[in-house]
């Protein structure tokens, strides 16, 4: 892949000689012109892939190293994500740091594996869940087919081997709709509100909006397979890093028609003291370090794409996403092209109680929507700008679901309907009102962390609902019903939002 042509519009600047002449391994190569090692998809990789063993033996050896061998073992590492399994350490979820963190933390075991395995051209394989949905076959059993010990089999986990991760989690629509947006903070998670200042506290501190990717496939994820992922100590399962590897790769697909933010308070902020080379010396990269994962010293081989100029409906869209995601604390004036109803609440939704939120909303914006145009199946094959530009046509509505105080996440899933009669866990995804469904990562506490919030987009739900007839009554009714896999059994849980937002975007 050419750095040179990506890395000038991922965040609209050229990055400096410095982020090459770091000393990870791996940067050696780059600099002199070498392509870094390629991060491939698990599927396809037998047991004694020479991948697979780096990263098995690597596993084998930090979880056996005796005291004061190395300068880290498997559990120190796994502390810098979370102390214990109830309480965050540095780790960030729920706000828009969440992204660049986990790639650095990524990186941060990829280069002990190189180090330990003297293997220089390891690169953390990644679990792709929407193509192959079941759980990769080299972590599923405590022996190798040599007879040896799998150090990358967990007996804590519950998720069944056989079991598929659900499509509406994994499958090709939620990574469609995870991809769609083209503001960062709808895609990676918008900033906590109140964010005035660089003070890394702000970090794990969370408080921002969730948007599909990290609430859909990410958080439940971690939920369905059980044992350490739900916790604070998911590092403590090797599969979390082919799990996080995957996010990150969906980061680097997004980014080869998005920019990232360009706001300092996300691009300047220091992860300071937070990573391990793996001589065990501290490494703290900025935001800023980490848009490009060639300087870092792997690839997903994407190609040397650049973004096409952005046409005027699809840079309006983006800028209005880009106000309504970074929006102000509460009470201040919003812009005034973003239209806004919010209804509170104090109910909560149960297993075969759904949760009924009426909010106040313009007839005039749910008829527009109802009038959009609808791309057919297929467009995706077409010129890319064109339909990105009709995409952006018209009004949109988001909604937020927000301050979800929760019990039993861990073996919940949230589904979220609009305007649906007689809604029971019986009413399929596949139904006109159905949304989307959120799961909460509820890993312990860190301070005063806030209750999650999650964002999705009501547009097409609306157009399905309202397109065909039915008239707007000045009501939209958002639903939240909680079920549970039936692979999971885990007791479902309850949601408790404070407010429900509708936020009509018009461009």
């Amino acid at each position: 892949m050419s750095i040179t042509r990506r890395k000038v519009f991922l965040q609209g600047g050229v990055f400096g000689a410095g982020i090459i002449a770091s000393n990870l391994p791996g940067m050696e190569a780059l600099a002199q012109g070498s392509t870094p090692p390629l991060r491939q998809s698990l599927e396809g990789l037998a047991w004694n892939d020479p991948i697979v063993a780096s990263y098995r033996d690597a596993v084998g050896i930090l979880m056996n190293a005796k005291a004061g061998s190395l300068p880290y073992n498997w559990v120190t590492l796994s502390q810098i994500h979370g102390t214990n399994p109830n309480e965050y350490h540095f780790c960030p979820h729920g706000d828009w740091y969440f992204l660049p963190w986990h790639r650095a933390y990524t990186v941060t075991y990829e280069d002990i594996v190189r180090k330990l395995t003297s293997n220089p051209g390891f690169a953390m394989p990644y679990w792709d869940w929407t193509a192959n949905p079941l759980m990769p076959e080299v972590f599923l059993s405590p022996k190798t087919p040599d007879g040896k010990t799998n150090w990358l089999y967990i007996a804590k986990r519950t998720w069944p081997p056989t079991a598929p991760m659900p499509a509406e989690i994994v499958g090709p629509g939620v990574l469609a709709e995870a991809l769609s947006p083209t503001d960062y903070e709808q895609f990676g998670t918008s900033r906590n509100p109140d964010q005035t200042d660089l003070n890394p506290s702000w970090v794990p501190a969370g408080g921002g909006t969730q948007g599909v990717l990290e609430g859909t496939p990410h958080n439940l994820v971690h939920n369905n397979i059980g044992g350490w992922m739900p916790t604070a100590s998911s590092p403590r399962d090797p599969i979390f890093f082919m799990h996080h590897a995957n996010i990150d790769r969906i980061w680097a697909v997004w980014n080869l028609n998005n920019q990232n933010s360009s706001d300092p308070l996300w691009t300047d902020m220091p992860f300071t003291d937070n990573f391990v080379k793996p001589d065990g010396t501290s490494w703290s990269p900025k935001v800023s370090d980490l848009y490009v994962p060639e300087t870092l010293g792997y690839t997903y081989g994407l190609g040397g794409l650049a973004v096409a100029s952005a046409a005027g409906n699809t840079v309006a869209l983006r800028n209005q996403m880009t106000s309504l995601f970074a929006m102000p604390k509460a009470g201040t004036a919003r812009p005034a092209s973003i239209v806004t109803a919010t209804a509170a609440n104090t109910a909560t939704a149960r297993q075969g109680q759904p949760l009924n939120v009426q909010v106040t909303v313009p007839d005039a914006k749910l008829a527009e929507i109802g009038k959009r145009k609808t791309l057919g199946s297929g467009t995706a094959m077409m010129n890319f700008a064109a339909v990105r530009e009709t995409a952006a046509t018209g009004t949109r509505a988001i909604g937020f679901i927000r301050e979800v105080q929760v019990t039993g996440s861990a073996g919940t899933m949230y589904r979220v309907f609009i305007d649906k009669d007689n809604l029971t866990a019986a009413t399929p995804i596949t139904d006109p009102h159905y949304v989307g469904t959120f799961g909460v990562f509820d890993h312990g506490t860190h301070g005063s962390h806030k209750p999650p919030s999650f964002a999705l987009d009501l547009t097409a739900a609306i157009q399905r609902v309202y397109g065909a007839g039915k008239v707007p009554n000045g009501q939209l009714r958002v639903q939240i019903l909680p079920v549970g896999d039936p692979h999971n059994t885990t007791p479902v849980g309850t949601a408790t939002p404070a407010r429900i937002e509708v936020s009509f975007v018009t461009v």
